[in-house]
């Protein structure tokens, strides 16, 4: 065969070859319909809360969460010195405040179908959050301290790893807290996970198993209270700090000290206003403009006890909304 016969053929073979892939190539138009054509399969999610939580209530949830992880804590020493009776009592104490928050917060109604055809799923679940953030002011640092201790702690292999001397000599955690800067923004608590490991902990002081209902205490210390990163609240946690330092000095009397705390806390809310958006920052900003005028209040002088208080509760009252704008809170 010639060169010029082979290069006809060959001509000949791409020819018929993008003709049969022409085609098999889909059409335009069979495209479009299949675009148009409705889903086989569809599904929809329906969710309706059941109850709110009012700002006080929501501070009253945080607070008996706090008292769940110190019932914790004061479990563990009570096991350390061989009290198992007053153990399983704080135990218990844990599981009731657990039936409270169970009781009170809300709950979401979700429903859920999903069609193919001529079938349908549908089901219906109660679900309720399983977390609840701490901030209450008595509590942030006594829980926060012990709890890095016992994740600490849980990262090394518990207490397996300690004499049972060294262990009796141990001050007991919730004594022992230091005001050493926590490095998180919120800490919640997993009530659900905490509920499992404190019944564990039940069972096992009921079968004289001291050791084994310690390390199921520790897991809740270590995995069930989590600590959370947000860069965003660091600004926010510093003004609340600042808040609550303000009206301890208020009702100390320190005018002056409470108003240095003051000036942190404005300063430290025109940060985190500019970093938030419109809508918060609008109601940031009212805020440090509140505790701006009462500074200037606090120029004139000596305040009278009752203005001392009057001042203290206000300074309160801002720290409760302060609090309210961190990620995740109960509400």
């Amino acid at each position: 065969m010639s060169h010029r016969s082979a290069c006809s053929l060959l001509t000949m073979l791409c020819l018929m070859a993008g003709v049969a892939i022409a085609a098999d190539a889909p059409r335009p138009d069979a495209q479009a319909k299949r675009k148009t054509e409705p889903s086989r399969i569809v599904s929809k999610v329906d969710m309706e809360p059941v109850g709110e939580l009012s700002d006080e209530e929501a501070r009253e949830v945080s607070f008996a969460a706090g008292r769940i992880v110190k019932h914790v804590i004061q479990a563990r020493y009570a096991i350390r010195k061989k009290d198992n009776d007053q153990a399983a009592t704080h135990v218990q104490q844990a599981l009731q405040l657990i039936a409270i928050i169970d009781s009170v917060m809300p709950h979401f109604k979700v429903k859920t179908e999903i069609k193919a055809g001529d079938l349908t799923y549908s089901d219906e679940d109660d679900v309720a959050p399983n977390c609840v953030r701490f901030y209450d002011e008595l509590e942030w640092r006594d829980i926060l301290s012990p709890i890095a201790q016992a994740k600490k702690e849980s990262e090394h292999g518990g207490q397996n790893n300690r004499s049972a001397a060294s262990a009796e000599r141990e001050v007991p955690a919730a004594l022992a807290v230091t005001h050493a800067d926590m490095v998180c923004s919120t800490a919640k608590l997993d009530v659900e996970l905490a509920r499992h490991m404190l019944t564990r902990a039940k069972e096992d002081l009921a079968e004289d198993k001291a050791a084994e209902a310690d390390q199921a205490l520790l897991a809740l210390q270590s995995r069930a209270v989590l600590f959370e990163v947000e860069e965003i609240d660091l600004p926010l946690e510093e003004a609340a700090d600042n808040l609550k330092l303000a009206e301890v000095e208020m009702q100390a009397g320190r005018i002056a000290e409470a108003k240095v705390a003051l000036h942190a806390a404005i300063d430290q809310l025109k940060r985190y206003e500019n970093l938030v958006g419109e809508n918060r920052g609008a109601e940031v900003k009212a805020l440090h403009e509140e505790i701006s005028k009462l500074t200037a209040e606090l120029e004139g002088g000596k305040l009278s006890e009752a203005e001392k208080r009057k001042h203290a509760t206000r300074i309160s009252d801002w720290w409760h909304r302060a609090t309210k704008w961190f990620k995740g809170n109960v509400r």
